[in-house]
């Protein structure tokens, strides 16, 4: 895959412009790279532990490879929040994704069992090749959530991975009765696929059966092109 982004100042354009959406929405963003902290406020808004995928007890994170944001009403109330993780690895993710998902959880010591070892074999993760971006623990209050949040706050963070890693594919799971609806188009993602991963004990808070979503580099610098386009 080619080095460098095709138009960088329209992906730093499309980036502003959603950052100034949300303002309108009357919610500040602030990004970190300290998940320890992520793990805490997490803890403290939704009453349990974060994700093995996002648990700097059992990760190492720092600037370089990862980041969350926080979003927060005018009243400085959080209101929403989600995290991104790079992983560089020369496999498929149709390969690696499972067996990094179970040694987390197994080195927390919490149970999930896989239904299956890999994923199906004509699913198009077969294609796909590190570097990767994981994007999840993305959480909005029930109060605020209103779909324009949701989906601007997420592409907000997709479009942040790209200025900050450029990697060739950004990736998340979601539960199927979200994804059924067409919410992962919405929030920035052009491709969902049923059935990547399947469980016998799915991890706590999954599906039994769950939908892979992702965007590739290219998708994504369509993304902010397209949001700058349509603002201009």
């Amino acid at each position: 895959m080619r080095s460098g982004l095709r138009d960088p100042i329209a992906v730093v354009k499309g980036h502003q412009i959603l950052e100034q959406q949300m303002r309108d929405m009357g919610v500040e963003i602030t990004t970190s790279s300290d998940m320890q902290r992520f793990g805490e406020v997490r803890k403290t808004i939704r009453r349990c532990a974060v994700s093995p995928m996002f648990d700097a007890a059992i990760n190492s994170f720092d600037e370089e490879n990862s980041f969350w944001m926080e979003a927060k009403d005018t009243n400085g109330k959080t209101v929403a929040f989600q995290a991104c993780r790079l992983d560089i690895v020369d496999c498929k993710l149709s390969e690696w994704a499972l067996r990094w998902m179970v040694g987390l959880y197994v080195i927390r010591s919490e149970l999930a069992v896989p239904a299956q070892i890999m994923v199906p074999p004509d699913s198009v993760t077969q294609e796909m090749r590190g570097p990767f971006v994981y994007h999840g623990e993305m959480w909005i209050d029930r109060n605020f959530r209103i779909e324009e949040l949701c989906t601007t706050f997420s592409r907000y963070a997709l479009v942040t991975a790209l200025i900050k890693w450029q990697p060739n594919v950004v990736w998340g799971l979601i539960v199927s009765k979200l994804a059924s609806r067409g919410l992962t188009i919405r929030m920035g993602y052009p491709h969902a696929e049923r059935g990547f991963l399947k469980w016998n004990i799915p991890p706590k808070g999954a599906d039994t059966s769950e939908y892979v979503t992702f965007a590739t580099k290219s998708d994504l610098e369509f993304l902010a092109n397209e949001i700058k386009t349509t603002q201009s």
